[in-house]
């Protein structure tokens, strides 16, 4: 029996790419032995995805599905919600702005099939986004790799097993990075080279800020890095304190000098700087652990389409 991909695509203001991706999807799919699943999660689009998203499911009343959220949560929650709702033995996400190509989908594939793998991720070169994004993007990785699961080499555009899928389906944590929580799951993980091209159409979702905030948020919520941050700082601060009090004690013995009120005013200002920053790094664990108490729902769907 063939096997059935679920094609999980989160959108966000792509009216204009919508109708191609789909239709790329669907001349790759029939060309081959596999069934296909399309699934479209609108995050809360300003534009008039949803009716682009609703027309596509009447074109195609077999193979897309509609999903559309109560207002924008945001990437990794709208992928959540498509893999809740996918029943493909493999689950392929993908973004809605074709800058991967739908074509190298099949790599993934042959990629999976020959080294049995849980995960598939297509990597590339080099972005297509500025530079500043490239590099911050690597520095998150970077943290990742070294403090937590997830792969350097990862991507938006992957090759889920179901076994996975069954694994991470029901995760409800209010910060969700799935490419973390999917490392937990995943034995084997590969890797196969893919196209990566420029916007067709539209700006990024995501502003320098926002993915700055973003990278915060799931560093905290994924990491124990800041909290090592904070001993460390801690223990220089220790030493920066001892060689200034050495230095002091050696200059009032040695030439009578006075402390002075600079030196005091310094010493207080570096203490309770360094003490807010620590207090505030527990404070962002703390609120963590009250909006997971709450158990408010990660996302709410407000209609499916199919």
């Amino acid at each position: 029996m063939a096997a059935l991909y679920s094609i999980i695509i989160p959108v966000y203001n792509s009216e204009a790419t919508l109708p191609e991706l789909c239709e790329r999807l669907c001349t790759m799919y029939s060309s081959m032995d596999a069934g296909l699943q399309i699934i479209m999660v609108n995050d809360g689009s300003a534009d008039q995805s949803w009716s682009c998203i609703s027309a596509l499911c009447s074109r195609y009343p077999s193979i897309v599905t509609g999903i559309n959220l109560l207002r924008n949560y945001g990437q990794h929650k709208a992928l959540l919600c498509g893999l809740q709702h996918c029943t493909g033995d493999f689950a392929v996400t993908i973004d809605d702005d074709l800058q991967y190509h739908p074509e190298d989908i099949a790599a993934l594939i042959a990629t999976q099939a020959e080294h049995q793998a849980d995960v598939v991720y297509g990597i590339h070169a080099r972005k297509k986004h500025s530079a500043v994004r490239n590099a911050g993007s690597k520095v998150v990785a970077t943290i990742f790799e070294k403090y937590a699961h997830m792969p350097q080499k990862g991507s938006s555009f992957k090759l889920i097993s179901r076994h996975v899928i069954d694994q991470i389906k029901g995760y409800n944590h209010p910060y969700v990075f799935l490419d973390e929580v999917i490392g937990w799951y995943s034995r084997q993980t590969s890797y196969v080279t893919v196209r990566h091209e420029n916007r067709k159409a539209g700006t990024s979702g995501y502003s320098s800020l926002q993915l700055l905030r973003y990278s915060m948020q799931i560093i905290l919520s994924y990491t124990t890095l800041p909290l090592r941050l904070i001993t460390w700082l801690g223990l220089l601060a220790f030493f920066v304190c001892l060689g200034i009090i050495i230095y002091f004690i050696y200059m009032k013995y040695t030439y009578g000098a006075e402390l002075g009120f600079t030196a005091l005013i310094v010493s207080i200002f570096m203490s309770t700087g360094l003490i807010l920053f620590c207090i505030g790094i527990i404070g962002e664990y703390l609120s963590r652990l009250f909006i997971i108490q709450t158990d408010k729902p990660i996302f709410i769907v407000k209609e499916i389409v199919s």
